[in-house]
């Protein structure tokens, strides 16, 4: 008898099941070794970041755009928020145009010269004499001042007064027209359009005298109401200024033309106005 010593049985490995170490030099031994470095390089690359500690800023999300002006955070409590200079050029308020000018200003002073209204008068003509005869007719040139305030983006409400001039070269009547207007038009950069209602008054003797007459026996009364849809260019001059050109149909006032012997000529009077504007933006 061996003394007291005990012992246990050890099962058997199954060869199938082992691993073989493979030898040095062989494929094997090659992709082992590969595989062995990928680990080591996973390792670092993952504990590197815990290494350098929550001091670098997190990587930007991939959906952030690009040039954007967002702050750049980052995660130390020691470091102070700073925002990124931006890069992109600020893009204009679309109230604004390239030029400065507002494109919809607030309220807006407008003058100068126009012409019109006219009336042609009346004319007669004579075979016999073989001459005609025009008499008793107007042609207005004078100033208007405007004051325009704005309703709603490019819709403007204004209101207009006017002096004129009678400068008729043949047989006039009346010595001038003065009034104003109210309207409602629609501004654009460029062009603009409006209509308007007109209260004016005809000032000066209305007398005049009909053809082949020797006394002015004739008599023209004017209404006072008339009507005005019209259009025009702008044409930018300064950051606040502009000049405006614009002409429209004239439709009115009423007229009644009397001459002894006749009947009384009724009438609407077709005519125009046609001015040169310099507007100036009172309030952006």
């Amino acid at each position: 008898m061996r003394g007291n010593r005990s012992y246990r049985c050890v099962p058997t490995p199954n060869p199938r099941t082992l691993r073989r170490r493979p030898r040095p030099g062989t494929i094997e031994a090659m992709n082992a070794q590969f595989r062995g470095a990928q680990l080591a390089v996973l390792l670092g690359i993952v504990a590197f970041p815990a290494a350098a500690g929550a001091s670098s800023p997190p990587p930007p999300e991939p959906n952030a755009p690009a040039g954007s002006d967002a702050a750049v955070l980052t995660a130390s409590p020691d470091l102070e928020l700073e925002e990124a200079p931006s890069t992109v050029d600020a893009k204009q308020p679309d109230s604004t145009s390239s030029t400065g000018r507002p494109r919809f200003p607030r309220l807006v002073l407008a003058g100068g010269p126009f012409i019109g209204p006219h009336a042609i008068g009346s004319e007669e003509c004579r075979a016999e004499a073989r001459t005609c005869e025009k008499h008793g007719s107007f042609f207005g040139l004078g100033l208007q001042i405007e004051i325009r305030g704005r309703l709603y983006k490019p819709l403007y409400v204004h209101a207009r007064g006017f002096i004129a001039k009678n400068v008729s070269p043949a047989d006039r009547v009346y010595r001038g027209v003065g009034g104003g207007s109210v309207g409602l038009g629609a501004y654009g950069r460029r062009v603009f359009g409006r209509a308007e209602l007109i209260v004016l008054s005809a000032y000066g003797d209305n007398s005049f005298t009909p053809p082949f007459h020797d006394s002015a026996t004739g008599r023209d009364t004017w209404g006072h109401t008339a009507g005005l849809i019209s259009a025009g260019f702008r044409q930018p001059i300064r950051q606040r200024l502009a000049a405006e050109l614009w002409a429209g149909a004239m439709i009115g006032p009423r007229s009644e033309r009397t001459a002894p012997g006749t009947e009384p000529d009724r009438r609407v009077l077709p005519t125009f106005m046609l001015g040169l504007n310099v507007a100036f933006d009172a309030w952006p």
